[in-house]
């Protein structure tokens, strides 16, 4: 039978290891703590969240998979991205909204291809007011700098708004509803798919009114245009 003095000293070890162990565990952990900076040759992740002390989400870096669509991070809330679903990095505010990123991708099938990378700023609480904007689907590119307004109300009224506009007829109503939708360019500066260098002013329902290019051939002229997209005048009358 054991003793009370065998049964102590087997407690003793079993404390001394068990000691031993955490007191291991802490100096490791307080190590990393302590380490603010660590060393990698190579990392392979499908996203990175870059957050403020408290915590706060500022900038993620993901794989197509992972990228967030549209929306507040602090809520969760997030809308379907539209067009490709590409990687990028992407901004976010104070408020938890998406502020502005970098998207790049492409997509091929059966031969045919598009092409598409965008760096944009975003109005606050809304879509990108400014961009860097390339696209290309099978050798037909546009790329170029881009201006646009977006409307002064919640995302949630934007999507009304757009459903609302798409039950009506083209008409004032509608181009009404969808300026209070999605908005409208208003300025493209860049090289177009006619291969012309251009500058073009749009009006509030992102309709050309005002276009100065010069064309692959080296002529340039100052285009005109009406609601209809008609070009109404052109200088000059005449090429050279």
């Amino acid at each position: 039978m054991e003793t009370k003095l065998e049964k102590e000293v087997r407690f003793l070890k079993i404390y001394a290891v068990v000691g031993t162990l955490l007191g291991a565990v802490f100096v490791l952990t307080a190590f990393t703590w302590h380490s603010g900076k660590q060393k990698f040759e190579e990392i392979d992740v499908e996203r990175i969240n870059i957050v403020e002390k408290d915590g706060q989400v500022k900038l993620v870096i993901a794989n197509r998979a992972r990228l967030p669509g549209p929306g507040n991070i602090v809520s969760g809330k997030f809308f379907q991205r539209q067009g490709l679903k590409l990687p990028g990095i992407l901004f976010y505010n104070e408020k938890g909204d998406e502020s502005g990123g970098l998207q790049y991708g492409s997509a091929e099938q059966d031969g045919k291809y598009l092409a598409s990378s965008l760096l944009a700023f975003d109005k606050y609480g809304g879509d990108q007011v400014v961009g860097m904007q390339y696209e290309e689907a099978n050798s037909k590119r546009k790329a170029g700098f881009h201006v646009w307004d977006r409307p002064d109300v919640s995302a949630e009224e934007q999507n009304k708004n757009f459903d609302d506009a798409h039950k009506l007829k083209p008409g004032p109503e509608r181009d009404k509803l969808l300026q209070q939708a999605v908005g409208s360019e208003r300025v493209f500066v860049g090289r177009s798919g006619d291969r012309s260098a251009n500058v073009t002013l749009f009006d509030a329902n992102s309709r050309p009114r005002l276009r100065l290019s010069v064309g692959p051939d080296g002529d340039p002229k100052l285009e005109f245009l009406d609601a209809a997209g008609n070009v109404t005048q052109v200088l000059p009358a005449s090429p050279r």
